[in-house]
């Protein structure tokens, strides 16, 4: 092949653009050694799964080449001597080459996984005494695959020959020095928002689960996806692995998370509208402390307080995660975050059975409400695969001057043109917002500043600010039609800053505000001593609606009096919450229990001196792990 002769940084871009594009071609070989697991794909899923893969694939690219950019960018003589360019080749050819070969095999194992290999792949064979006959069984199955691994290893190594580049250093000009100085701040620029995703302040590196915004069907996912990008993003991320504490049929017994759902009463249509609140912990809420600084802590949220005095309140409500990506599956699926968010394992392209596709399946119009640059917090990937039908983020919105420069539209107007905007459905419908101003860097518009109390920390004002903002919702809300034959669901994503020492520990850390308001239900105006958590969020509302049939949630229907209730989550371990006591696991051990009604600071452990109620809950708590675990393994998330 005939070689031409480029500059150094046009060869570096043409090296780039063809690892990339052998890279996107592989996905259609891929597809056409599966077809058979991606069935009724039309030509606006292709566009999408194609628009989508193009991202991760321009990532996994840069992942596999950063070495070999930054060969190639230092500025140093070194770069155009004949050894250093010899060194750059076998970087380039080593790291594609492997590339590729990652995406080979996976177009076989693929099919008997069903989901793109991460690096978990080398720790599930870590064990085989016999991998190497392994190895070598397969490619003898299937053979076929080194040819279509040479079809593309082949085109890498010629064309990246025929791209010669100048040995010589170039003539040493100012402007070549100039130049030299802005690709180097410029390339670094790109790969950054290439890994990104795009160049949103907001944006976080995409992630697996962001493919889920370029499908409706989870299924299609491994076809936004590619192998060396999932590789990369799990490297030293170990998933979950099976436990075994209890045999199959005494867990059952123990702890499941399957809902009966059993009713004899006819569906019950009311609308249901899911508000959570940005870093909105229960220390900010006055109506959880009324006793402490002797009695004369207010809060902030004198809004909110009213409405936990109306609804249905918990004196001992928690979050399942610590992160507002964990918030999602939490409410809306009944899934909580464990040692690893839900949305950033391999999991989550599981089937599911989630609140708003359930209400889907009753004719809900389905829509969620987040005022940042949409795909933000990855929240349009998930949402598009949980059965949300709507998305109305800052690009719907489209009125940049609300915008408050960091995270998205402030909440007051945010949260009116929610109003307005669920007043247009056609009833029922199921609406969720999640509020975005209470965020860091914790700021409120220029017309509201020092109209809230500051405290002990700016996040107080911009809590006071949202909760103005809500107070505002509620009352537009109450002049619609909707308004009076609609379940109102209020949380929290997760706990903030904490002042107060009894916020301070893992107990205060992991507590948000959960209500139930309904403005036509006087049965639900009571404050309640059961523990809740967000994971009740769905088994509740579906038992409120009269829903009649088995689903699976890792959370309970608080609406029923039994002694059965219990919080968990992960806090560097595992933690349970029942009745008045909190067990904290060290991996599969106890290792802690308090009485945190009558100890918050948790400074009086327990765990040798009760040992019954250790066992107990080390018992609970194990189940839920392995339930948990092992159903997220197996892909068991439906009811059977």
């Amino acid at each position: 092949m005939k070689k031409v002769k480029h500059n150094i940084y046009s060869a570096l871009f043409l090296h780039v653009l063809l690892a990339f594009l052998l890279l996107h071609l592989s996905r259609y070989v891929f597809y056409i050694l599966n077809a058979s697991h991606f069935s009724n794909l039309n030509f606006h899923d292709w566009f999408n799964i194609i628009k989508g893969g193009i991202k991760f694939d321009v990532a996994a690219v840069l992942y596999t080449n950063l070495i070999y950019i930054l060969l190639q960018i230092i500025p140093t003589k070194f770069r155009y001597t004949k050894s250093y360019r010899k060194s750059s080749r076998i970087v380039y050819l080593v790291f594609n080459g492997l590339m590729l070969a990652f995406s080979a095999i996976d177009m076989i194992y693929f099919g008997f996984t069903l989901r793109r290999s991460t690096w978990m792949i080398f720790s599930e064979f870590s064990h085989d005494q016999n991998i190497v006959g392994i190895i070598f069984r397969a490619i003898f199955d299937f053979w076929y695959i080194i040819p279509i691994y040479l079809l593309f290893l082949i085109p890498l190594v010629l064309i990246y020959n025929s791209i010669e580049r100048r040995i010589q250093e170039p003539i040493r000009l100012s402007y070549h020095k100039i130049a030299n100085g802005i690709f180097l701040f410029l390339i670094p620029l790109l790969i950054v928002g290439g890994v990104r995703g795009d160049f949103k302040y907001t944006t976080r590196p995409i992630t697996m689960s962001n493919a889920g915004e370029y499908v409706k069907n989870p299924a299609f996912i491994p076809l936004v996806l590619n192998t060396p990008f999932c590789m990369f993003r799990t490297i030293q991320q170990e998933f979950y692995s099976k436990d075994s504490f209890f045999k199959p049929e005494q867990i059952e017994h123990i702890y499941s998370p399957i809902q009966t759902g059993s009713t004899s009463q006819p569906f019950r249509y009311d609308n249901v509208v899911i508000i959570i609140l940005e870093s909105f912990g229960r220390e900010s809420v006055g109506f959880y402390n009324k006793e402490l600084d002797g009695g004369k802590y207010k809060g902030y949220t004198p809004f909110l307080d009213s409405l936990l005095e109306e609804g249905h309140a918990f004196k001992h409500s928690f979050s399942n995660g610590r992160k507002s990506i964990d918030a999602l599956p939490s409410v809306l699926m009944g899934i909580p975050a464990g040692e690893l968010p839900f949305v950033l394992t391999p999991y989550v392209s599981n089937k599911t059975e989630s609140l708003p596709a359930i209400l889907k399946d009753h004719g809900y119009n389905t829509s969620f409400f987040h005022g940042a640059p949409n795909g933000s917090m990855g929240f349009k990937a998930l949402v598009n695969l949980i059965g949300i039908d709507h998305y109305y983020g800052k690009d719907e919105y489209d009125h940049d001057d609300d915008f408050d420069g960091t995270w998205g539209i402030w909440d007051e107007p945010f949260f009116q043109y929610f109003a307005h905007t669920v007043n247009e459905f056609k009833e029922p419908f199921m609406a969720t917002i999640f509020s975005v101003s209470s965020h860091e860097p914790f700021e409120v518009p220029s017309a509201y500043r020092g109209r809230f109390p500051k405290g002990d920390h700016p996040l107080r004002e911009a809590i006071g600010y949202t909760d103005m903002s809500l107070r505002t919702f509620f009352d537009t809300a109450k002049r619609m039609p909707w308004f009076n034959h609609t379940l109102f669901v209020i949380t929290g994503d997760h706990a903030s800053i904490s002042y107060q020492p009894e916020y301070k520990t893992a107990l205060g850390e992991m507590t948000v505000p959960v209500l139930f308001y309904h403005p036509s239900d006087s049965s639900l105006k009571k404050t309640d001593d059961k523990i809740v958590q967000q994971i009740d969020v769905m088994p509740t509302v579906l038992s409120y609606l009269h829903y009649d049939k088995p689903f699976v949630s890792f959370g309970r229907n608080v609406l029923i009096s039994d002694s059965s209730h219990f919080a968990i989550n992960y806090h560097n371990g595992f933690q349970l919450f029942q009745n008045h006591y909190m067990l904290q696991m060290n991996g599969n051990n106890p290792s802690a229990l308090y009485d945190y009604i009558g100890d918050p600071l948790l400074k009086n452990n327990l765990l040798f001196k009760m040992p019954l109620l250790r066992d107990s809950m080390n018992k609970t708590v194990k189940a839920f792990m392995q339930q948990y675990h092992n159903r997220l393994i197996d892909d068991d998330l439906l009811a059977k």
